[in-house]
Order: C-alpha cells, then sequence, then structure tokens
C-alpha cells in the first residue's frame, strides 16, 4: 500500500511527531510505501519528497512584528494555505497515494490540503494528537483552569476568555479558523478518525462527532528498546516544563515525604520558576538534568524507582507513561484525561486527585517505602505494554481502519 503521512513537522518534536517517524518506520518493516507531506523547517530529516514541502512559516516571528502586514499574514496563513494546498495537490499527481493519514496538521499547514485529497478520491485516516477539533486552545486549559465551554461548537468563548495565550488576537484566530472548519466540513470529509485514548473518544462524541467514524487505538513504543535496570536511589519526572504539566505540584510534595531524590529531566518556560520553588524547603533533594533523549533518557529512565506525572491538564495517551512501563517502572499520576486508561491505581502505580499536593506525596511514600511492591507495580506495568503498546498488535489495529476507510 502507498500511504501518504501529513504531519507539520518532519523530525522528532513532540509526541505527534515521535509517533507519526516510529509509524512510518513500522509501516515500511511491513512492506508499504510512505510518502511524507510536511513544512519545510531546519531540523527536518532527511526526505526524497522535500521539494513538495510547504516553505516554512514562523508565527511568534510574525507576531513579534507587531504589524498589519505580519497579523494578516498570521491570520490568513494559520486558516487557509494556498501553497501547501497546491504543493500537496502536486505530490498526489506525482505519487498517487491509496490513502492519506493526517496527524497534526493545523496551523501551518491547514485542513486546506484536504481538498486536493477528496477530489482525486485518497481518502483520509486522521489521528488526533490532542483536542484542536473541539478545543481552539487544544488543551481545555482557559489560562490556568480546565474549560470545556466550547462543547458544543461554541467557539466564541474561547475571544471572550482570551483562551489563546491569554491573548485576544490569537483567540480570534483560534476560533475563526474552528468555524471555517466547520463550514468547510472538515469532520465528514474525514473517513475515519483515530484516538489514542478512549477519553479522547468520548469527548468527541459528546462534541457531536459521529461514533461510527472514530476508533480508539493506544499509540506504541518499541518495547525491546527499553529494560529495566538496578535502581539508583531517585525517582523522575521527564517532560516538558510548563503549567498545564504540573511539576510545581510535584516539588511542593518533596517536602511532605521522609526521603528521596527527585530527578526533573526536561526543560520549558517555567524551569526557572521551578528552580526558584526546588531551592526551598527540599533544596539538595530535587535535580535538575535539563533536556534529555534518546539512549541517555532510556538510561535515566532504567536507573529510577518510579515516574510521576503530575499533569494539571487532560492528557491524552502520554507516552511518558508507556515508555515507563516498557521499562518496567511503576508511574505515580493525576486521575486525569485519559491517564486512568493507563496507570490502575494499586496495580501499576498510583492516582491522586488533581493538585493534591498531600495525596501526591501520600503515594510517592507509599512506593518509597516499599521496594517489593515498586518491583510488582513496575512487572506489571510492563505486562500492560507488552499487551496494548506493542508494535504489532498496533499495526494490525492500523491495518483494519485503512481497510475501513478504503471500502467506505
Amino acid at each position: 500500500m502507498r500511504i501518504l503521512m501529513v504531519q507539520t513537522f518532519f523530525y522528532y518534536r513532540g509526541g505527534d511527531s515521535t509517533y507519526m517517524l516510529n509509524l512510518s518506520r513500522l509501516l515500511e518493516e511491513k512492506g508499504h510505501e510512505v510518502i511524507h507531506f510536511a513544512m519545510r523547517h531546519p531540523q527536518n530529516l532527511p526526505s526524497p519528497y522535500e521539494k513538495y514541502f510547504a516553505s516554512e512559516i514562523d508565527f511568534p516571528a510574525l507576531l513579534g512584528e507587531r504589524s498589519p502586514r505580519a497579523a494578516l499574514k498570521v491570520l490568513t496563513r494559520s486558516i487557509y494555505s494556498g501553497e501547501a494546498r497546491r504543493k500537496i495537490g502536486i505530490l498526489i499527481a506525482d505519487t498517487k497515494p491509496d490513502i492519506a493519514h493526517f496527524h497534526n496538521v493545523h496551523g501551518h499547514l491547514t485542513t486546506s490540503i484536504m481538498q486536493p485529497l477528496c477530489r482525486r478520491g485518497v481518502p483520509i485516516v486522521w489521528t488526533l494528537h490532542d483536542y484542536r477539533q473541539i478545543c481552539p486552545n487544544t488543551s481545555f486549559l482557559n489560562g490556568r483552569e480546565i474549560c470545556e465551554k466550547c462543547i458544543p461548537n461554541r467557539f466564541y468563548q474561547a475571544v471572550l476568555n482570551r483562551c489563546k495565550k491569554g491573548n485576544l488576537a490569537a483567540s480570534v484566530v483560534a476560533m475563526l479558523s474552528m468555524y471555517y472548519e466547520r463550514l468547510s466540513r472538515v469532520p465528514q470529509r474525514v473517513k475515519h478518525f483515530i484516538t489514542p485514548s478512549r477519553f479522547l473518544r468520548d469527548k468527541l462524541v459528546e462534541a457531536g462527532f459521529d461514533a461510527g467514524k472514530i476508533t480508539s487505538i493506544p499509540n506504541f513504543v518499541d518495547l525491546d528498546a527499553y529494560r529495566s535496570g538496578d535502581e539508583k536511589g531517585y525517582f523522575l519526572y521527564f517532560g516538558r516544563l510548563s503549567f498545564e504539566k504540573g511539576v510545581d505540584t510535584l516539588i511542593r510534595a518533596v517536602p511532605e515525604i521522609g526521603g528521596g531524590e527527585l530527578w526533573i529531566v526536561g526543560d520549558g518556560p517555567e524551569r526557572e520558576e521551578l528552580e526558584s520553588l526546588a531551592a526551598g524547603p527540599c533544596a539538595g533533594r530535587i535535580r535538575f538534568t535539563g533536556y534529555k533523549t534518546g539512549d541517555e533518557l532510556k538510561r535515566i529512565l532504567a536507573g529510577s524507582q518510579f515516574v510521576v506525572l503530575p499533569s494539571r491538564c487532560y492528557e491524552n495517551l502520554p507516552f511518558s507513561v508507556m515508555e515507563a512501563f516498557a521499562s518496567g517502572k511503576p508511574v505515580v499520576a493525576t486521575y486525569i484525561g485519559g491517564i486512568p486508561e493507563m496507570v490502575d491505581d494499586g496495580e501499576n502505580g498510583y492516582l491522586f486527585p488533581l493538585g493534591d499536593v498531600h495525596a501526591l506525596a501520600d503515594r510517592l511514600e507509599r512506593l518509597l517505602g516499599d521496594p517489593g511492591r515498586r518491583s510488582e507495580f513496575g512487572r506489571r506495568g510492563r505486562e500492560k505494554a507488552e499487551r496494548l503498546y506493542n508494535r504489532d498488535g498496533h499495526y494490525e489495529r492500523i491495518m483494519e481502519v485503512y481497510g475501513r476507510a478504503l471500502s467506505s
């Protein structure tokens, strides 16, 4: 089968790009031809299809110009890209794909690229990595609070509440983009949606999407690449250091536990603020390592006692939990979004209520004080990863969706 894989960024940049590249490799290993369409970017991986890619647009730089011309370009390119539409049309004509698989296309490529595909009869399958189809801010966060006011189709709420970056102009663009997609019948033009979590599927159905066109398929990890190692005496958070990840809640829990060292692996806009917070009562017990990836991150994960994910947003199906389980490590995480589908409380980890520092400290104490429980929870986590997050099972389910899209 010839599969057109569509994703804005063609390099390892966040969970959506990581999944797209891993899926592409899996499909190629199974004998399929994968054709890529993306945006040009200095960090892109080499691709024989690069000449077809849409030109890069740097939205933060344009917004920084504070000029009418820049604002108009941001507005128009965020909603509709004539260039991306034209270039994917040429790519389709030259390569004749059997099916198109979308990932994150909003903002840069835009849903304008659907028109050449529909005109040529190429069915579209779309894996949703966030809540963008039903939330203009993609995360169901309104500033610092969870908000579902836009369900169903009340996207003007994003402007009333300035949801996008706390900025009126950005919120207007996000709202207009959503209404454009509804007017151009984007949900109806997609043959099938894939959601990594059942939670996201349920939210789509609540917002009016056709339940018969949505299949929940968990993401996958290369289980052979992860191994549990000897514990080195620290527990671990790894990921982006931003408000929605709730790392401040974790730091505030550390003074309430009797011992243990917390390693924080990652970077982001809140790093300085979090480092200042960590310099308080728990100074010396929290280590910031900076951003790590690849084998180095796997080694740190293998040496940890367990992993903590203190999110305050609706996580979909976080890679950090899959990677922890693949490494045989228990997970302590917030009871929110798709996380309870992964972490079985008291079986392979613990769940705690959103923002509850005392409850989090209690769960940390339970694991820190019981090596046998850590070992048993980690074993069960690995078993769950082998059962649900393996490559071959994922491939089979993806092919089932492709077959459904091609025959409908």
